[in-house]
């Protein structure tokens, strides 16, 4: 057999395995008889990869003995582990919901610190704000900026997946989209973090999925706003109707065929995180593994192609920790958004809307409860958010204080977390706006502080002329109004930039995000203060 009639079968071979591997990935367990021989993830099966993908070529036969030993061993470890292992505090946390879910939180705690809460998108988990090390994970550098760093986890991704009364094997237990996230998952977490830290409000940061379920928290409960300093949003998800993901947009044009299959085959959890999963990431996707490209192509076709700012030897890491499962019922909601053009409720059928909503169809987020502080963070090569749809959703936003296009033009939605350069092109604007919202609320608290010192002032002095003037004998006339002028002209000039209750100066650097464009009412400073 001629070399390249050898090389040719064997590249055949891996391609196959990878398909199985996929297959695998996509399928719940027992959805796929044909893969129920490698369903236990055998060391057999694993060595058969290796062999396959490594035999031929003696520099690549030790490729799976010389990979770094971190990145296999961060591919293994779990979130809290992996915090502790680059020299981190850890500590986790679980929440119950309303409606029974149990939630693990993981946290870097930073006791006393202004509490911070990063939220994955959709099959992700807390372990993508940390898996690409120190040095590029958003939660190490919030935490090395001084920041309490809590990090949630929705319903049915890997750490998620208890209830009070429900087993995940239940079909009741999947009957969730990102909707239940934001009006049961989000509370709870924001109301646990509060109590925990003594803190009456704290900062979010969403990714793409944990954005939409904050919109969807601030329209179903507008009060959680107060709760709020800033709301950060990478690759902000609320109308999707354009995204340009061929993956996606496939999978519409076959929405009521495949909800329909699902439904008839009970198949309730799509991409749940497995053993095989992890273990065979390690192996196909490793740095001198000749499948890696595969591996690299597949986040390529689901978020944008952007080769320059991959980490390619982070692949098993990456593809370790996601996906990490999510239901069926998600993805059925956000494929109505994509049909509809509409960000809002799930769609029942005519009949279901009518008992739940009183209308024929599912109603709107109302996108203008969100009145909090919102910075958006997009993309032109994200292929899952576009900036038509980013346009108009910070058109309908109340409070949007920087709109942020990410000068690369291959930048794409998972960059967001794992690019090279993340922290330059993103993380340290993102900081930058914190940083100028946490100035100005301290303004406006010492704004009207100043102001409120002024009014005391004012009325301990008017109450000791009209004390004096009481004293005075009855034959004495006094000129109408002598009291009030004499409290103006003995009253101070204040020396703060309030100068008129309810308008404010702003800074420069202010203007640059959006702040102090309009005039702040006195009812609203109390509010936010």
């Amino acid at each position: 057999m001629r070399a390249s009639d050898f090389a040719c079968g064997r590249l055949l071979v891996a391609l196959l395995l990878h398909c199985l591997v996929a297959l695998q990935v996509c399928g719940r367990a027992g959805a796929f008889t044909l893969l129920s021989p490698f369903s236990y993830s055998s060391l057999s099966f694993k060595n058969l990869l290796n062999s396959v993908l490594l035999s031929s070529n003696a520099n690549l036969a030790g490729g799976g003995r010389n990979l770094k030993s971190d990145v296999l061993e961060d591919a293994s470890l779990i979130t809290p582990k992996l915090i502790r292992k680059y020299g981190y505090p850890s500590e986790t946390h679980t929440v119950v919901t309303k409606d029974g879910y149990i939630l693990e939180m993981h946290r870097i705690p930073k006791k006393g610190a202004q509490p911070v809460l990063l939220m994955h998108g959709i099959l992700d988990t807390s372990a993508t704000w940390v898996l690409m090390g120190p040095k590029s994970g958003l939660g190490y550098m919030l935490s090395d900026l001084g920041y309490d760093v809590w990090m949630g986890n929705s319903r049915g991704n890997r750490y998620s997946k208890n209830h009070t009364s429900l087993n995940s094997d239940y079909q009741e237990f999947w009957d969730f989209t990102f909707h239940e996230m934001g009006k049961y998952d989000l509370p709870a977490n924001i109301d646990y973090i509060l109590s925990k830290t003594g803190y009456e409000q704290l900062h979010y940061v969403g990714h793409s999925q944990g954005t939409a379920i904050f919109w969807v928290l601030c329209s179903e409960q507008p009060a959680y706003t107060q709760k709020i300093t800033s709301m950060h949003a990478l690759a902000p998800i609320a109308y999707i109707h354009d995204m340009k993901s061929p993956l996606f947009r496939t999978l519409v044009l076959f929405l009521d065929f495949l909800t329909a299959a699902t439904r008839m085959l009970r198949i309730t959890e799509f991409m749940p995180n497995t053993k095989f999963l992890v273990d065979h990431s390690q192996v196909v996707c490793h740095d001198n593994a000749m499948t890696q490209d595969v591996c690299s192509n597949i986040l390529f076709l689901v978020a944008g192609y952007n080769s320059e700012q991959l980490n390619k030897t982070m692949l098993p890491v990456m593809l370790s920790h996601t996906p990490s499962g999510a239901s069926i019922k998600q993805l059925e909601h956000f494929g109505q958004l994509m049909k509809s053009g509409h960000f809002r409720k799930f769609d029942r059928g005519y009949l279901r809307n009518q008992l739940e909503y009183n209308r024929m169809t599912p109603p709107d987020y109302d996108l203008s409860r969100v009145k909090v502080p919102v910075a958006l963070y997009y993309s032109v090569n994200d292929l899952l958010v576009s900036t038509t749809g980013v346009d108009r959703l910070a058109r309908e936003l109340p409070n949007v204080i920087d709109k942020y296009l990410v000068p690369m033009e291959r930048f794409n939605h998972l960059d967001f977390l794992w690019a090279i350069d993340v922290k330059p092109l993103v993380y340290n604007r993102l900081v930058r706006n914190i940083r100028r919202v946490e100035n100005h609320k301290a303004k406006l608290t010492a704004n009207l502080a100043s102001f409120l010192a002024m009014q005391l002032q004012r009325q301990q002095l008017q109450n000791q002329i009209q004390m004096q003037m009481s004293q005075l004998p009855a034959n004495v006339h006094l000129p109408h109004g002598l009291g009030m002028e004499l409290i103006a002209t003995t009253t101070p000039a204040t020396t703060g930039t309030t100068t008129t209750p309810g308008t404010t100066t702003s800074t420069e650097d202010e203007l640059e995000v959006g702040f102090g464009t309009t005039s702040t009412p006195l009812e609203a400073l109390y509010a936010r203060v």
